[in-house]
């Protein structure tokens, strides 16, 4: 567009021997500034709209029901599905301020002041009942999230594990379970949210006008009635003494077994199996927290198939 302008006013200065030179020349250059600051304005327009449609596409974007693909951690393999039978022992840990207000995997938010956790493989979201077998408190929560520790079973939220009394200890023995109908009714609801009729309402039916006498002056204010919380149910299991100890499977003969143990520097007993083609090591009883060390380091080792079993 500019350089048309230009070559018109280039035009008209050749054909017309009475219009000075410089005044044709100031005469593009301001036409140029014209053009250039037009331009510009309707560049940062532009950009103005697109951010205003990305915070507005935030504020519409809703929570979702989630399964994802199977994916790893750490080279490990894991498949989320649908499991209404769902139910596992193993260590938890708790997340803290780092991801607080963080959107989740289903677009939901995390907050750490609230009863929410991650898990590895349920639907998100799912409800579980979660029971610290250390000392049997029990509470429900809500799965909203991924998370990325092979270790442990199951992250909550610092909430969490504040009221299962392990927040000191970061780590603990836990019972997993999935509860069915709370679960199934989150996926309803989080599905029927996403539907793009979802806001769409009907007229309400005909009714007769209805005219209500003698009512008590005394009646309460309204807008003075406090709204409340509703209260955690904090429950408590009849637990039993568990010990936690590490699987590790695959290695190929005994002597595989004794460097790893040399060279890990493990004191802890251990024994090993012989299973079919492969050889099994299991090493224990283990505290939390070295346990939860262990799965890294043999993970990190190539050891794969490494698990921690409680019994």
């Amino acid at each position: 567009m500019i350089k048309l302008i230009i070559s018109l006013l280039f035009f008209i200065l050749l054909s017309c021997e009475q219009i000075s030179k410089d005044k044709v020349l100031n005469q593009i250059e301001n036409t140029k500034d014209i053009i250039e600051e037009k331009t510009n304005k309707n560049i940062t327009k532009i950009k103005e709209s697109n951010i205003k449609n990305k915070k507005n596409e935030k504020i519409d974007n809703k929570i979702f029901y989630f399964i994802g693909d199977p994916y790893y951690i750490e080279g490990v393999k894991y498949i989320p599905e649908e499991n209404y039978t769902y139910a596992e022992v193993g260590l938890a840990t708790y997340y803290d301020k780092e991801l607080h207000n963080k959107i989740t995997a289903n677009n939901d938010v995390n907050k750490v002041t609230e009863l929410l956790g991650r898990h590895k493989t349920l639907p998100l979201p799912s409800i579980v009942k979660i029971t610290n077998l250390e000392n049997g408190l029990s509470l429900t929560i809500k799965v909203i999230d991924r998370h990325d520790d092979n270790a442990s079973i199951i992250q909550v939220s610092r909430k969490v594990a504040q009221l299962l009394r392990f927040y000191k200890n970061k780590i603990t023995k836990a019972k997993v379970e999935i509860l069915s109908d709370p679960s199934k009714q989150w996926k309803n609801v989080s599905m029927s949210i996403n539907d793009i009729n979802f806001n769409n309402t009907v007229e309400s039916a005909p009714t007769e006008q209805v005219s209500i006498s003698n009512i008590d002056n005394n009646s309460d204010d309204l807008s003075e009635i406090e709204v409340f919380e509703p209260p955690i149910e904090l429950g408590l299991e009849e637990i039993k003494n568990l010990n936690v100890y590490l699987h590790v499977n695959n290695f190929e003969n005994y002597q595989e077994i004794q460097n790893i143990i040399k060279e890990l520097e493990i004191n802890e007993k251990y024994t090993s199996e012989n299973i079919d083609n492969y050889y099994k090591l299991i090493i224990g009883p283990l505290d939390n927290h070295f346990a939860n060390k262990l799965v890294s380091t043999f993970i990190s080792k190539g050891y794969k198939d490494t698990e921690l079993i409680l019994e």
